[in-house]
């Protein structure tokens, strides 16, 4: 199995946790050369899903909601689900950056 397909098949294997217990998430794999960044928002509470790979679309019809309290809670949901997962890669990305950059410096380490 090549690194990609592997990084492919647990991609696949953690989204099929995420849509058993309906969570969103944010997350990259990785094996040595290769990584894989995943967004999963395919959850009962928001109307947001991946339309192609680098496309997302929001599906939030009124006729589609018994009111419009459940059509409100629905975009407050997915709104909420954006900006939380937003702000925890900020934060992951601030903590992992320098510590990359000061490994690299320390090893002399250089990736293709």
């Amino acid at each position: 199995m090549t690194p990609q397909t592997k990084l492919k098949v647990a991609a696949e294997e953690i989204k099929e946790i995420l849509r058993k217990h309906d969570i969103a998430s944010s997350f990259v794999l990785h094996t040595p050369g290769h990584s894989e960044f995943v967004n999963h928002f395919n959850t009962s509470y928001s109307c947001a899903y991946q339309y192609q790979e680098n496309e997302m679309r929001f599906y939030c019809k009124r006729k589609d909601f018994k009111s419009e309290e459940e059509q409100m809670k629905k975009l407050a949901d997915t709104a909420n689900m954006l900006q939380l997962l937003t702000e925890t890669v900020g934060v992951n990305f601030m903590i992992l950056e320098p510590l990359s950059k000061r490994f690299n410096q320390l090893t002399n380490a250089v990736h293709k």
